[in-house]
């Protein structure tokens, strides 16, 4: 599949892009792309929701709870997006080869000012029945303060409360980390790593705790006994929740390399802004495990994505990580997020996930991590360089071994 340049006056006509102003429209036209599809491919509203879709050639077939809708190019209808975005379980089969514009729905909703939802505004969605028996019971339970929320493991809670006394000890700190063995070993081998060894092998937490410091070992204790959140007894919800630590452990990992090349930042504070910011999924997966909701895999994909940023504000403020971490929850995936001119923790996670989604999903039209606002306010690169240094592809080293120490791995 091949995508061709787009002239900007093919936005003028189209709602609601329509009422962009004329700069705004030719800024929006450049991230677009028009892309061919052949005579009877299928493409579903969950699949395209990072993007506003509109048929620019051919003809399609819209499924929409059973009732089916002709859209032909160059009529009204076509002027306006082939999807809802409140009505994620749409569907369209193209009747004969089509061209369809896709715009980036993160640029058009940055230019409008339109943030992601909030509690209030969740119950004001347009739902299917079963997305309703879903998100309707996750909604209410969000409401009533009533959602089961993941506690916060007992290594990384009692981590947590010794860290408030001002006299806490490397050898009080031992004591509560080797509660966990996992979290001792993962710590040992975080001393012993390429990050931080020294020609004297460190061979007991206390000294792994001396060598690495009182904060770093905090962070790194709180984001190694994370991997118990992300477990169900559910054979159904097993694949969902691998898949989610998976994808948390590898923006952890980008999050700690990036902020080792970028001046006043803590790489352990990163790597667990980088492990928590997607960490509203798990409420909602365990939610559908322990109700033994049946929900196929768009429902349970529509869940997440109309979800899943508000509950991760409830979890992070559940256990106690600050505004800052809530912020990265919810401002992480803000691909043109600009509002302040000195770079957070929340930039350094946005280029990680960009970086990831750029190299191994590939998926349309999203923005470079390379040309973004926080990669240019972290100091990474300069506005009109030929050729970026890519410092997070050049750590390679440094990025296996915080994935080897998150996921517990001895080697």
């Amino acid at each position: 599949m091949t995508q061709q340049a787009l002239n900007p006056t093919t936005l003028d006509d189209l709602t609601p892009i329509h009422e962009l102003d004329k700069d705004q429209r030719v800024r929006l036209a450049r991230s677009g792309q028009i892309t061919p599809f052949a005579s009877g491919r299928k493409i579903t509203a969950i699949q395209e929701y990072p993007w506003i879709d509109y048929l620019l050639s051919g003809q399609l077939c819209l499924i929409r709870n059973g009732a089916r809708e002709i859209v032909d190019a160059g009529t009204m209808r076509a002027c306006q997006p082939i999807f809802s975005e409140s009505r994620l379980r749409e569907q369209a089969v193209f009747t004969v080869d089509a061209e369809v514009l896709r715009l980036d729905r993160q640029l058009y909703e940055h230019m409008c000012g339109i943030h992601p939802p909030s509690l209030s505004s969740l119950g004001e969605l347009e739902l299917s029945d079963v997305e309703g028996a879903l998100l309707g019971k996750l909604y209410q339970a969000c409401k009533k303060d009533n959602l089961a929320l993941p506690t916060l493991p007992k290594v990384a809670k009692a981590i947590q409360e010794a860290m408030k006394d001002p006299e806490i000890t490397s050898a009080k700190l031992a004591r509560i980390i080797q509660m966990d063995l996992a979290v001792t070993g993962g710590l040992i081998r975080l001393s012993n790593s390429v990050m931080y060894r020294s020609a004297k092998p460190i061979p007991d937490v206390r000294n792994a705790i001396i060598r690495l410091g009182m904060e770093v070992t905090r962070s790194a204790v709180v984001s190694m006994s994370m991997q118990q959140l992300f477990k169900t007894k559910s054979p159904l919800m097993k694949h969902h929740m691998k898949t989610a630590w998976n994808r948390s452990v590898h923006i952890s990992a980008l999050s700690y390399v990036i902020a080792r090349h970028c001046p006043k930042f803590s790489p352990e504070q990163a790597m667990l802004a980088g492990l928590v910011h997607d960490v509203g999924v798990i409420p909602i997966l365990d939610y559908v495990s322990r109700n033994e909701i049946q929900v196929d895999e768009d429902e349970l994909d529509a869940a997440i994505i109309k979800l899943h940023v508000m509950v991760g504000e409830l979890v992070v403020g559940y256990w106690g990580l600050g505004p800052e971490i809530a912020g990265i929850v919810r401002d992480s995936g803000n691909w043109y997020r600009d509002e302040k001119d000195e770079p957070d923790y929340c930039d350094i996670v946005l280029v990680a996930r960009l970086y990831r989604l750029n190299r191994s999903e590939s998926r349309g039209p999203l923005p470079r991590y390379d040309e973004v606002p926080a990669y240019y306010k972290l100091g990474l690169g300069f506005p009109g360089a030929q050729e970026p240094i890519d410092v997070i592809g050049e750590a390679s080293e440094e990025l296996s071994a915080v994935t080897a120490m998150l996921k517990g791995n001895k080697d």
